[in-house]
C-alpha cells in the first residue's frame, strides 16, 4: 500500500512540474520554488522528464520547456499531422533560408507543435509546446480567416490586447483582413507580436476541407521579408501548406 501511495505522489510530482513548465520555463531552483518541492526533487524528476522528452533545455542549456513528447499529446489525433508535416517544413527551411514551424489553433490561442531551424547567425527561438495569442500572429489569422463565421464571431468577442504598436486590436478592422487573408492564401505579420520579428503563414486543410493546421515560416525583420524575397517566401509557404493538405489529413 505504502509503494501504491509513493507512486501516486510521484506521479502528482511530476505533474505539477509539468505544469509549472508549461506556464513559463524556468531552472530547476525556479521550478522548485513555484511548486513547492525539494530542488533535489524537481532535478530528479526534471531529468526523468528529460529522458522521456516530455520537457527539454532551451538554448542556455539551463532552463526546461515542455518537450515535443508532451506536444504530441496536447496534439491528440494530430501526431500523424506532425510527422508528416516535418519533410515538408525541412524543404521549406532549405528553399527559404528561414525557421519554419506547424501550429494548431486551439481555443483563443495558437499551440506551437514542431519547429525547423535554419543555420542562421541569428536564430528564431524554438516555440515548440508554447502558446501565443491568435490575434498577433500569422499562424492565428490565417486559421481564423478559414474558420466558421461562428468561430469568427466567438474569437471577435471582446477586447484584444495589444503587444506592440504595430498590433491590430479593432476588430472591425481584424474582420476586413480576415477578408484579405482568405482572399490572399497565407497571412503577415510584421512586429505585432514582438518588435523585430516577421511571420507568413498559409493554412493546412483536413480531407473535409477544414483547416486543421499552420505552417509557418518567421525571421528577423530585417532580413524577413524584403521586397526582394517576399513573394518567394509567400509562394513557398502556401505551397508546402497544400502540399500537405494533399496527403488527406483525417
Amino acid at each position: 500500500m505504502a509503494s501504491s501511495t509513493s507512486g501516486i505522489q510521484s506521479i502528482e510530482r511530476a505533474f505539477s512540474v509539468l505544469l509549472a513548465v508549461a506556464t513559463e520555463a524556468g531552472g530547476i531552483t525556479d521550478v522548485a520554488r513555484r511548486v513547492g518541492l525539494p530542488v533535489s526533487t524537481v532535478a530528479r524528476l526534471l531529468a526523468t522528464l528529460e529522458q522521456l522528452q516530455a520537457v527539454v533545455r532551451q538554448d542556455d542549456g539551463v532552463s526546461y520547456r515542455i518537450g515535443p513528447t508532451v506536444s504530441s499529446l496536447a496534439a491528440g489525433n494530430d501526431t500523424t499531422l506532425i510527422g508528416r508535416a516535418r519533410p515538408f517544413l525541412a524543404e521549406l527551411v532549405e528553399h527559404v533560408g528561414e525557421t519554419a514551424g506547424l501550429s494548431v489553433l486551439d481555443g483563443n490561442e495558437v499551440l506551437y507543435l514542431d519547429h525547423v531551424g535554419a543555420e542562421n547567425v541569428i536564430q528564431i527561438q524554438d516555440w515548440t509546446g508554447k502558446r501565443t495569442p491568435f490575434h498577433v500572429v500569422s499562424s492565428g489569422l490565417v486559421l481564423l480567416a478559414h474558420s466558421s463565421p461562428k468561430a469568427i464571431d466567438k474569437l471577435l468577442i471582446g477586447s484584444l490586447e495589444q503587444f506592440t504598436e504595430h498590433t491590430s486590436v479593432s476588430t472591425k478592422k481584424l474582420r476586413q483582413r480576415l477578408a484579405a487573408i482568405r482572399d490572399a492564401g497565407c497571412a503577415w505579420t510584421i512586429e505585432e507580436f514582438q518588435i523585430g520579428l516577421t511571420s507568413v503563414a498559409a493554412p493546412v486543410f483536413n480531407s473535409k476541407g477544414q483547416p486543421v493546421a499552420a505552417i509557418h515560416c518567421h525571421g528577423p525583420s530585417y532580413r524577413f521579408a524584403t521586397a526582394a524575397n517576399r513573394k518567394t517566401i509567400e509562394t513557398a509557404v502556401i505551397a508546402a501548406a497544400r502540399r500537405l493538405s494533399a496527403t488527406k489529413l483525417d
